[in-house]
């Protein structure tokens, strides 16, 4: 039971690690924008989710969230503090969140803290994630081709004594480019191994899938488009970063982010 819980906290302190990522690369690192405002599409209506400031002096980012969990299950983010080096690389990340832990055996609603180091070695990034308490949690070991996209990526779990590889996934990219056969296995409950076909259009965004999964226990089955994913288009402005983000679905385009940034000298 309680492994299955530092599971679940896992998981939803990961997809508040998901929900800043996403914003990053070494472009927007490099540019010298004093703030971001981030609008989301909710109801239809664009609503303040994210401001992100730029502490130059300081070399770090100052995330702020305002954007609600899905769930009970998720940890709702607050604000992440991100510090980078000179080469314009995240090296450090320190969450802070609300939801639910595990204290003496029992869960309990409080903030906490959730801090990410990372280490790059030439085609190679690990990331490893850290409690509150310090402990190591999360390592991922992230190896990159030589043009740099990711070839496989290895996640282990650490639990008390215990060092659990829990799966791996391997990309054979196309000759063209436009996409990657795909192998994943997990070793943890409920092992499976999924081997399938990703296409991806020119700004990387999954057109198509197919493949095979298989649950131990259970038949294979195909999956084609398992997700059903709307497209999505984005727009830069001249410095190369995101302004707008649409969806395509069934013909119609529809805007679902927008980024405001602030200069104080373009």
């Amino acid at each position: 039971m309680k492994k299955f819980l530092i599971t679940i906290l896992l998981f939803s302190s990961l997809c508040a690690y998901a929900q800043i990522q996403y914003v990053f690369n070494e472009n927007l690192i490099k540019s010298t924008f004093d703030s971001i405002q981030i609008y989301k599409n909710k109801n239809e209506k664009l609503v303040l989710a994210n401001v992100i400031h730029h502490r130059k002096n300081e070399n770090d980012f100052l995330f702020c969230n305002y954007e609600k969990p899905k769930d009970d299950l998720h940890a709702k983010l607050l604000y992440a503090i991100l510090n980078y080096n000179d080469s314009y690389k995240l090296i450090k990340e320190k969450e802070f969140l609300t939801g639910v832990v595990i204290r003496n055996n029992k869960l309990k609603d409080t903030i906490f803290s959730r801090v990410t180091e990372y280490i790059y070695r030439k085609n190679t990034i690990s990331k490893n994630y850290y409690s509150s308490e310090n402990k190591l949690q999360n390592k991922v070991f992230q190896i990159n081709d030589e043009k740099g996209r990711k070839k496989e990526i290895i996640n282990i779990f650490y639990s008390n004594n215990d060092i659990v590889v829990n799966d791996i996934k391997k990309y054979d990219w196309l000759l063209n480019g436009n996409g990657y056969n795909y192998e994943s296995e997990q070793f943890t409950f409920p092992r499976q191994k999924f081997v399938g076909t990703y296409l991806l259009d020119e700004q990387g965004n999954i057109l198509s899938m197919k493949g095979n999964l298989q649950i131990e226990g259970e038949k294979e089955v195909e999956i084609v488009d398992l997700y059903n994913l709307p497209k999505q288009q984005k727009e830069l402005d001249e410095k190369g970063n995101v302004v707008k983000i649409f969806e395509i679905k069934d013909g119609n385009k529809k805007l679902i982010e927008e980024r405001k940034f602030f200069y104080t000298h373009k």
